[in-house]
């Protein structure tokens, strides 16, 4: 057994530690301690956590998981309320199969400490087994090496995913693979066909970039019918808006954030700044509710969320907005991609039964079971194993059979086809993301300039990380 004392205050500052660390030491190197733990034996880092790790988590050896006992925990974020039914089905298929085993199924919710929490369990062996967490929390994770290798532990796992998802998401240790990537929501644009109208604008032609859609909210703004163009809060779509439109966060060697003198991103503030003076802004927007969708069913709001899923809410709450639901493509610049921001898989690093976590967690992400999952779940989502996307782009599931529905599914699967993870997204969470929030709103609601509100961030969001990295 390879033991390693818990670090002091990793604990307290689990989530932007392990940002602070991936910026100072991006490659992930074993041999160096900021990379979360000192080198163990063979390539993969010893992490520092408060417990016993069997040698074979970390040696090079790759799990046998051909037998299989005893029992693991698997934990979800947010399912088991609404989707309890499906997975207790798939958890008694898997248990059927593998007699003798037993998988404990958990669930947490999400929330703005989600991270911080998941990582203080991992630390101090608590984890779950088999873990469901999103992307934020797979890169603090995989920083602090509480994740296991699948490039060591199960070489050739990745061969069933998208290849552009799968070769943008190694965030280990020596630019390993630490998370399968699961599930995800492609954006795309949801507009209201009345409000464009009301407005002069082509209620069949939806903005094919966030230029165009600035200019859409603008006349939608001035139109007189006590509309809205665009919902102010940026917190849970700026940063993809921004790489529609070709802004990276951080420099090239992910080492520090360097956006504030990007031209297209003081742009996309002054437009914002403009829209909210102009009346084209909801005033309550930026201190409401985070997400268009609920003010997007009043009916005077133009652009809807960007996730397709909230549709649903939309079809129950209101049945004429939703019948006057347009869809296009995520506002993109081109040649950009879009982007892969979903829910992984992920096997701690301590487990004391890696060859059934191992197994199962294989077994969960799998083409048929991502098949099954985003297929008959209930949710508008899409797999990230190729031969699964293909299927269900093939075979869309029932909840798509409607006009709007089907629009927006289509328009979801294209996106999907072509989607990769956006590292920027990895970094720019909690705190970190909350200064570039906090000064953008500053500046849409006129309180500062937009360059000074974008430089006032920067300086914020790397101070963060530089002075948790030293």
């Amino acid at each position: 057994m390879l033991k390693k004392k818990m670090a002091a205050g990793v604990v307290a500052l689990a989530m932007f530690s392990t940002l602070g660390l991936a910026a100072c030491n991006p490659g992930g190197s074993s041999s160096d301690s900021s990379s979360g733990g000192s080198a163990a034996a063979g390539s993969i880092p010893q992490p520092d956590v408060a417990c016993d790790i069997p040698e074979g988590n970390l040696d090079d050896s790759k799990i046998d998981t051909s037998k299989v006992e005893g029992e693991i925990t698997f934990q979800t974020q947010g399912l088991q309320n609404d989707f309890g039914d499906f997975f207790k089905a798939k958890i008694k298929e898997f248990e059927d199969a593998n007699p003798g085993v037993k998988i404990n199924w958990t669930d947490q919710g999400g929330g703005a400490e989600f991270d911080q929490t998941v990582t203080a369990q991992a630390s101090n062996c608590k984890m779950a087994d088999v873990i469901n967490v999103p992307s934020s929390t797979i890169l603090a994770l995989s920083k602090s090496n509480l994740l296991m290798d699948y490039d060591v532990k199960a070489p050739g796992i990745g061969d069933k995913f998208v290849k552009s998802i799968w070769d943008s998401t190694a965030l280990g240790a020596n630019d390993h693979h630490t998370a399968l990537p699961w599930y995800f929501g492609p954006y795309i644009t949801t507009y209201n066909k009345e409000v464009f109208k009301r407005a002069g604008l082509d209620e069949n032609m939806p903005p094919k970039t966030m230029d165009e859609l600035f200019e859409d909210a603008a006349k939608v703004g001035a139109d007189g019918q006590g509309d809205y163009g665009i919902y102010g809060s940026p917190e849970w779509y700026m940063i993809a808006q921004l790489h529609g439109m070709g802004v990276n966060l951080l420099n090239a060697d992910k080492t520090a954030f360097n956006f504030a003198d990007n031209e297209a991103a003081i742009n996309y503030v002054t437009k914002l700044s403009e829209l909210y003076a102009s009346g084209a802004i909801p005033k309550d927007s930026l201190t409401g509710e985070p997400d268009p969708g609920k003010a997007y069913t009043d009916g005077n709001l133009a652009f809807g969320t960007p996730n397709a899923s909230f549709l649903k809410s939309v079809k129950k709450n209101n049945e004429t907005v939703y019948q006057n639901t347009g869809v296009g493509p995520f506002p993109t610049n081109p040649g950009i991609k879009p982007v892969f921001e979903g829910q992984y898989i992920g096997v701690s690093v301590t487990t004391q039964n890696a060859p059934l976590a191992m197994k199962f967690a294989e077994w969960i992400t799998n083409a048929e079971n991502e098949y099954a999952w985003t297929h008959d779940g209930g949710a508008i989502i899409f797999p990230a194993a190729t031969d699964a996307l293909d299927k269900l782009v093939a075979n869309p599931p029932e909840i798509a059979d409607d006009p709007v529905f089907k629009a927006a599914y289509e328009e979801a699967a294209k996106a999907a086809k072509d989607a990769e993870a956006y590292t920027d997204v990895f970094y720019a969470t909690g705190a970190v993301k909350d200064a570039l929030i906090e000064n953008v709103n500053k500046a849409i609601r006129g309180e500062v300039d937009p360059k000074t509100a974008l430089k006032t961030a920067q300086d914020q969001m790397n101070e963060k990380l530089k002075a948790l990295g030293d």
